[in-house]
């Protein structure tokens, strides 16, 4: 599942500490990479997002097995998946991410990139 949160920038420090008080157990927080990306932060569970490399997340495409044909010849993508109506895709930096859309062409609606996750550390599974 993935949760979108727009935050201030003033109030970022609060809302992590938020969020770890209270997500479930194994969830990861990502930041957007570009400032000017909003939702700011996207937390995912079940499944948790990566802990490290770059997260891309972007509207669902009409043919998701058509864009990851295109996606795995390049370097640097690991995987992706549906969560409702998104696309998933972990690549190892957005390096990467960008070599692969100067190459393949942007290949996805509405995409933006966010950090590595930051785990909750939170006791069970979900709440």
């Amino acid at each position: 599942m993935v949760e979108f949160f727009d935050v201030r920038r003033e109030d970022e420090a609060s809302f992590r500490a938020a969020w770890a008080a209270g997500a479930p157990g194994g969830a990861t927080l990502h930041r957007a990479l570009r400032e000017d990306t909003r939702p700011r932060f996207a937390a995912l569970s079940e499944p948790p997002g990566p802990n490290g490399g770059t997260l891309l997340l972007a509207d669902r495409p009409s043919d998701l097995d058509a864009v990851v044909a295109r996606w795995k010849p390049h370097h640097g993508f690991i995987s992706a998946r549906l969560d409702g109506d998104l696309v998933v895709a972990h690549w190892s930096s957005p390096l990467m991410y960008q070599r692969a859309v100067q190459a393949a062409g942007e290949l996805v609606e509405r995409a933006a990139l966010y950090g590595p996750g930051v785990t909750s550390q939170r006791a069970g599974s979900s709440t």
